[in-house]
């Protein structure tokens, strides 16, 4: 006979509808190594098939999904269809992408009571063929919870006909994501686990589609250099420590890498003297557990060279990523360099003395004496006015056109003025030559238009301009020569014939 290895004692007390339990339940104990038991008391009826249901969940390690809003066609009306949610059973391995994303898709208690749980799937339209291959992580026989039901009945013939459904997962918003698919092989029905995720025969993904999300600033070339200086290699021959204990290769190497990731940003726009070629001497050695005096010459003369730099007032790798405007102003960019360089030092002060003498030549660079400060003050005054200077150019180059404009217009109105006084219009070779070539009348014998005080206007200019051109082009009539003030008299030949007189009215009288 072979010999019991594991042994579940599972009692149920069933009793009637609508009387009490004279039995009380038993959580499962433990009654030796090989041996466990646990008593449930449930109602007779439909109450002992669903506490049945959840015991075999429990004892063969099952889970619950429910297809929800199967299209199905009503038996008494063909022409209408109406849809349905059946349950199924299966391995709960088929949930263990929910499990591990946090996500467990519960869709509530399971329609045969409020004993267990079950994950809601929903029938993605449209089906898909078997034919079509897809990326599985899994496959998982299946068995309707009600196997009785024209539901079930009806979804279990239509997968052994060869179709294939694939299920989505319920989602209020965003993109539909498929996770699962139900399709038979053999005459059994299956499960299969579609992968949702990035596979792995794919690309691998870009940076920028990290734990970053839209970050793209990332420092990569860094990153790896700072990983070929920390590569691992074997280490043969045993080294002590200052006490005399054996130190340990894997200790120290992690001991060396907590030094180098104590200030290290990771993006660019985090950080000032990591995007500064003057820093790197300084920022390669102080990271060691311990320096030389060269070493500490070196960070010295980098430190007097930043300073050297803000006395000429250079430009700094400041980002001004999410920043208006041209940024911050040049002493600001120097107070956070060197803010971000005495928090980098800080960081190794306790490695050894000489880091702390780093640190001391630092911060007596930035212990600024009284004269400086207060070229730095005239500084940022000149600065400022540098500022308000090109505001007001900025200004006057926005009233320029306007000025401009104006004293264009002055100078046609004063040159129109002076061609109307003294340029000489040239007859045209169209206008037809006089009949009679007899001097031209003079200028000041032309009725002349009283010069305005100020500037005359565009009528007056154009005016004079058509009369001048025109008194030139035709002999003047002769009444208008001989007349007085623009009044010719009339018939003066009668007058001289017949003796006889005119008057101002027209009407003659004989003398």
């Amino acid at each position: 006979l072979m010999q019991i290895q594991k042994c579940e004692l599972v009692l149920i007390h069933t009793y009637p509808v609508g009387e009490d339990s004279l039995v009380s339940d038993r959580p499962k104990k433990e009654l030796s190594p090989v041996l466990t038991s646990e008593v449930h008391s449930v109602r007779a009826g439909r109450h002992l098939a669903t506490k049945l249901n959840v015991l075999v969940q429990q004892h063969f390690d099952l889970a619950s999904t429910t297809i929800t809003n199967i299209p199905m066609k009503e038996e008494q009306h063909a022409n209408t269809s109406a849809n349905y949610d059946v349950e199924l059973l299966h391995h709960k391995e088929a949930h263990v992408d929910f499990l591990k994303s946090g996500d467990n898709h519960a869709g509530g208690n399971s329609r045969e009571g409020t004993f267990k749980e079950t994950v809601t799937l929903k029938w993605c339209t449209p089906r898909t063929n078997s034919v079509e291959l897809h990326y599985c992580t899994g496959a998982y026989r299946i068995s309707p919870v009600d196997v009785n039901s024209r539901p079930s009945s009806c979804l279990t013939n239509f997968l052994l006909n060869g179709r294939s459904v694939l299920l989505e997962q319920p989602r209020k918003s965003g993109s539909k994501v498929i996770s699962h698919m139900l399709s038979s092989h053999g005459g059994e029905i299956f499960l299969h686990v579609l992968s949702s995720s990035r596979s792995i025969l794919e690309d691998p993904p870009s940076i920028s589609e990290g734990c970053g999300g839209r970050v793209t600033d990332y420092r990569i070339t860094d990153f790896g250099e700072f990983m070929r200086e920390n590569r691992l290699t074997p280490f043969l021959e045993p080294r002590y420590k200052i006490d005399g204990s054996l130190e340990i290769p894997l200790e120290r190497a992690k001991d060396q890498l907590e030094k180098h990731t104590r200030y290290w940003p990771m993006i660019i726009s985090q950080t000032t003297i990591f995007n500064m070629q003057a820093v790197v001497p300084l920022a390669s050695v102080i990271v060691k557990e311990a320096m030389t005096d060269e070493d500490v010459l070196n960070c010295q003369k980098t430190i007097y060279n930043l300073v050297d730099m803000e006395r000429k007032n250079d430009p700094l790798p400041i980002s001004t990523v999410g920043t208006r405007g041209k940024g911050p102003k040049r002493d600001e960019q120097y107070r956070i360099m060197w803010n971000e360089l005495e928090t980098l030092v800080r960081a190794h002060i306790n490695n050894s003395d000489k880091h702390q003498r780093v640190l001391e030549c630092l911060m007596a660079c930035r212990s600024k004496p009284p004269e400086e400060e207060e070229r730095k003050k005239r500084g940022r005054k000149r600065e400022d006015k540098d500022d308000k200077s090109e505001k007001l150019g900025k200004d006057y180059e926005s009233d320029k056109p306007w000025q401009e404009s104006e004293r264009l217009k002055g100078i046609l109105e004063r040159e129109k003025e002076e061609l109307a006084e003294a340029e000489v219009i040239k007859d045209s070779p169209d206008s037809p030559e006089p009949p009679n070539k007899k001097p031209l009348i003079a200028m000041d014998e032309m009725p002349t238009v009283e010069k305005a005080k100020g500037p005359m206007s565009l009528l007056s200019l154009w005016s004079n301009r058509i009369n001048t051109a025109n008194s030139r082009k035709h002999q003047e009539f002769i009444g208008r020569l001989n007349s007085v003030n623009n009044k010719a008299e009339l018939y003066q030949h009668l007058k001289e014939e017949n003796g006889m007189e005119t008057t101002e009215n027209g009407k003659a009288g004989r003398q």
